[in-house]
């Protein structure tokens, strides 16, 4: 018998359910309401898979806008470039066109890994800490207040 140890790995793609995938986007709300529970959710419905770029970019395309996904692609890439010593920068770990990453290859399921943690890290700083957004601009000045100064 075969020492288990010695197996090669194999790679089992599982097809995204589209409409689970919107029903997160209900769930998760709009990104500046609550980015850090946004990218909780996001990593919890994707699991311990290892998803490719193309189901990524999907999956990203239907939870946010353009200018959302945006903000999360720079704002990862940034974390990246920030936490993460090594030869590749932030925009090598998230091409912007399809890389053609294969699940059987070792170093490619790492790459796929690293724009998972991207994501999830874009989505968590995308918007400033200390700042509620929504709330601030919902603020109005009372016709009663002073200007301030």
């Amino acid at each position: 018998m075969a020492n288990p140890e010695q197996r090669p790995i194999g790679d089992v793609s599982v097809p995204l359910n589209t409409g689970d995938v919107r029903e997160l986007k209900k769930e998760m709300g709009r990104l500046l309401e609550d980015p850090i529970g946004g990218a909780e959710r996001l990593d919890q419905f994707l699991g311990p898979n290892i998803y490719t770029w193309v189901e990524l970019k999907s999956i990203l395309a239907i939870l946010f806008t353009m200018e959302e996904r945006e903000i999360i692609r720079h704002s990862g890439m940034r974390v990246w470039d920030r936490e993460c010593q090594g030869p590749d920068q932030g925009d090598q770990k998230w091409p912007m066109q399809d890389p053609g990453w294969n699940n059987q290859n070792e170093r490619h399921r790492q790459n796929m890994s690293d724009l998972r943690w991207m994501i999830i890290r874009g989505i968590r700083e995308a918007v400033p800490k200390g700042q509620n957004i929504g709330k601030a601009l919902s603020e109005h000045q009372g016709k009663d207040e002073a200007l301030a100064d």
